[in-house]
């Protein structure tokens, strides 16, 4: 269930002050469900997407997770935070967000990221929705 392959890319700013991105690759479990809403009288269709990432498996890997400020720091490892992007499967070939979003079609921009650290420690995980 877990072992989909997520790409990870965070958004950072250098010593010269330009914005770069880091890529990495994880596993975890992703979910899009279709909605329609009414408001008042218009229709609006919206793609919830979710992604959930065991935490017992972050660091069982060469780059492992880092809380965003201690990200911010190095730029070593991953994180997850809002406006970052998460792309369910291997990107390879990343060179803007703009191309990211037109060449991939299952692409999420982080909205929101919940810590689920409660019951067994094997289910602790990460619950990442967004747009």
């Amino acid at each position: 269930m877990f072992g989909k392959d997520i790409t990870v890319i965070n958004k950072y700013i250098d010593k010269d002050r330009k914005t770069q991105y880091k890529v990495s690759y994880i596993k975890g479990f992703w979910s899009s469900s279709k909605a329609i809403s009414i408001n008042g009288t218009l229709l609006q269709s919206s793609d919830n997407l979710t992604a959930v990432i065991l935490m017992n498996e972050l660091n069982q890997d060469k780059q492992s997770y880092k809380e965003p400020k201690e990200f911010e720091k190095k730029q070593e490892g991953w994180t997850l935070k809002e406006d970052d992007y998460l792309v369910k499967g291997i990107v390879n070939d990343f060179t803007t967000i703009t191309k990211l979003v037109e060449n991939y079609r299952d692409t999420m921009k982080i909205t929101k990221v919940s810590t689920n650290d409660f019951g067994s420690e094997d289910m602790w995980n990460f619950e990442i929705t967004g747009e």
